[in-house]
């Protein structure tokens, strides 16, 4: 049979609502019944259901306390800010230069130079009291004309990681010295107190720095030959006493090369983080493990210098190329990788993307580079940093023209980005949120998985008139130190 519009027609159907359970007198009862026989069973389920959903909940807040005191201890990352954002005290340069800080806010240590010495100046950093006041002792590095002939000095303090007790190392550079170089004196002391531990001393031409919780002195050994052997010794700096001690090779001393006709002085270094150890000298370059052991000869050639990188690597940067970076990535398998950035300089660095090294390249802007640490491939770039990135939770977190980004640090794909309406002077984190300090004085936290802004504040309002904009940011022993266009300071929590 066929059909044809024509023949069609609408038709209308009115159907009863279809009886429910509850209506059909045949099953009116059959549920209260059945709930009444299994009643317990429910309530054990249902309470079983509770009982999972709160454990799962607790499982995933104590994972977050553990993650938070983890970071809490990574440098650079803010204490839980106030909300809104709090006055502690106004910063005034009696305070001192600040040197060191604890993470956990107990202590600052600052410098406060005056003339023909400096003291060592321990500050709370909520209050802005005075914890103590240490002077510090010149006179094994006065140059033979005494304090009058001396234009300057510089002072370094590093807090010891790994130590059972607190204790920071701190040493005092005098300029200008002779030839010879001129003995460094030190200072470890106790950062709660300033009770001053060991006045231990550096001799002229050594270097010094630090291993978890142990000195490190490198002393050149000269032979009659030109060349020169280091020796690096890792003692407990309170003590004395000897955790380590190694040797280079003797290697032909370079003095200086000269680049067309400008002569580059070969300076040696002794730098460290938290795995290694690092000296180069004569364009050679030693790797040891903060333990001591050995980690090989990582000199690429010896007209350049070597920088320590994360994730294991380091940079060689020949000495020709200061205009025009030109250098090589030596990955943690010792692969050697030509690039044209530097290591890049973190605000915060968590350790995580272990796999990844974050480079700079500055030649046009500020373009920071991911490189595989044990290839050297290139995962991405992004160019426009405008201050320091983050690198938390294996998330990059770049401060842009007027706006924030995070970025996958392994393959550069973004997580978000939020607009903050000018350029981002500072970039922080407390573990919860991105801070964000631009120049129209405003803060702004945002939430690290979504970038939506969780508080805006006008930090300009903490004082009791105008100061202007905001000039320049730093962290301040787990704080912010907030300095205005008028010349007054802030710390703020």
């Amino acid at each position: 049979m066929s059909l044809h519009p024509g023949h069609l027609a609408l038709v209308e159907l009115d159907e009863p609502d279809a009886p429910g359970l509850a209506d059909d007198p045949r099953t009116a009862g059959l549920l209260p019944a059945w709930l009444r026989r299994h009643a317990a069973t429910v309530a054990g389920a249902a309470a079983l259901l509770v009982l999972a959903l709160v454990g799962a909940q607790a499982a995933l807040d104590t994972r977050e306390r553990e993650r938070l005191a983890s970071l809490a201890d990574v440098p650079g990352v803010l204490s839980p800010l106030h909300d809104p954002p709090a006055a502690l005290w106004q910063w005034a340069p009696t305070a001192g230069t600040l040197l060191a800080g604890d993470q956990e806010g107990r202590w600052a240590i600052g410098a406060l130079y005056h003339a023909g010495g400096v003291d060592l100046r321990g500050t709370d950093p909520d209050t802005g009291d005075v914890l103590w006041s240490v002077p510090f002792s010149l006179d094994a590095a006065l140059p033979p004309g005494g304090r009058s002939e001396f234009p300057s000095v510089w002072v370094r303090c590093t807090a010891l990681a790994a130590s059972a007790d607190p204790a920071a190392v701190c040493s005092a550079e005098v300029s200008p010295v002779g030839s010879a170089g001129a003995v460094t004196p030190l200072v470890v002391l106790d950062p709660t107190d300033g009770r001053v531990l060991a006045t231990p001393a550096v001799a002229a031409g050594s270097l010094w720095s630090t291993a978890g919780s142990d000195l490190v002195v490198a002393a050149p050994e000269p032979d009659d030959a030109g060349g020169v052997r280091w020796s690096l010794t890792a003692t407990d700096p309170t003590t004395g006493a000897t955790a380590w001690r190694r040797t280079t090779p003797v290697v032909p001393r370079v003095h200086e090369v000269l680049v067309g006709d400008v002569a580059i002085r070969s300076v040696p270094a002794l730098t460290g983080d938290a795995d290694r150890v690092l000296l180069t000298d004569s364009g050679h370059a030693w790797l040891f493990g903060t333990d001591g052991a050995p980690r090989g000869d990582v000199t690429v050639a010896t007209d350049g210098s070597a920088t320590l990188a994360r994730a294991d690597t380091l940079v060689w940067t020949p000495w020709q190329s200061r205009a025009i970076p030109a250098g090589i990535l030596v990955t943690r398998d010792g692969t050697r990788v030509a690039v044209g950035e530097s290591p890049a300089s973190l605000a915060v660095d968590d350790g995580s993307a272990p796999g990844t090294v974050l480079l700079t390249d500055t030649t046009a802007g500020t373009t920071l580079v991911a490189r595989d640490a044990s290839t050297g491939e290139e995962l991405w770039r992004t160019d426009g940093l405008t201050s320091e990135p983050l690198l938390v939770d294996g998330v990059v977190f770049l401060p842009g023209v007027d706006d924030v980004v995070a970025v996958d640090a392994r393959t550069g794909e973004r997580r978000w980005r939020t607009d903050v309406g000018a350029v981002p002077l500072y970039l922080g984190t407390d573990g919860t949120h991105v801070v964000v300090l631009t120049p129209d004085r405003t803060m702004r936290a945002l939430g690290m998985t979504d970038g939506r802004p969780a508080r805006v504040a006008d930090v300009a309002t903490l004082l009791s008139d105008d100061p202007g904009g905001v000039s320049a940011v730093s962290e301040y022993a787990g704080r912010l130190l907030i300095r205005f266009r008028d010349g007054r300071s802030l710390v703020v929590g």
